[in-house]
């Protein structure tokens, strides 16, 4: 039952990302900025963290949240692997 009730409530975050990223076309390209610009740093994840908070409509707390381990994970999974195709 917390696993299910755990599983929902990462949806449920993903799904107001998901939300802010369309309701703002801007959003996506800032964010893959700010990934790009910190991803070759050795605190990588963090400093991206604390970026898309003040740079964005986005806010991911101190204390990550399953979901926003997840959601910076994949930020960064997107721009290496679009580093790739060039």
């Amino acid at each position: 039952m917390a696993n299910e009730l755990n599983q929902q409530r990462i949806i449920d975050e993903f799904l107001r990302c998901f939300r802010k990223l369309l309701m703002d076309p801007k959003l996506a390209s800032e964010l893959v900025r700010i990934a790009k610009e910190y991803i070759n740093e050795p605190n990588a994840y963090q400093r991206i963290a604390e970026e898309v908070s003040s740079q964005t409509t986005l806010k991911i707390p101190e204390e990550h949240t399953e979901a926003d381990r997840m959601f910076i994970k994949l930020l960064m999974d997107v721009v290496k692997g679009d580093a790739l195709l060039y």
